[in-house]
């Protein structure tokens, strides 16, 4: 089973524009809850360890920023640099693999590291 490469590019272009949505709600969460906002009490609440939840929020989404950058690479490769080719369809499900893996790794809440 084949897909074209324009076809792939756009959806590294989509996993690029979620991966960039993911990266600004985990940025805003975690500068909304630093300790010099107004809202961090209302986001915090009675947390144990609010410290550790910031942290988590803030490696989150420089995972989310490291995927969008590669997936805007990949469209812009795909798209502007490979000719009209096919390419497996397996290649967009082991991408979301791997996304998914590096975004399991790094929300693991480590209470060692703080």
């Amino acid at each position: 089973m084949f897909i074209t490469s324009i076809s792939m590019s756009y959806i590294f272009l989509i996993i690029g524009v979620i991966s960039l949505l993911c990266f600004l709600y985990f940025k805003f969460i975690a500068i909304s809850s630093s300790k010099g906002d107004e809202r961090s009490k209302a986001i915090l609440g009675n947390m144990k360890n609010p410290e550790l939840w910031r942290n988590v929020n803030n490696k989150m989404s420089y995972v989310s920023l490291f995927w969008t950058i590669i997936s805007l690479g990949g469209f812009i490769y795909l798209k502007f640099f490979m000719n009209s080719t096919l390419l497996s369809i397996f290649i967009p499900f082991i991408y979301l693999a791997l996304i998914i893996i590096s975004s399991l790794i790094f929300s693991r809440k480590n209470e060692k590291s703080v």
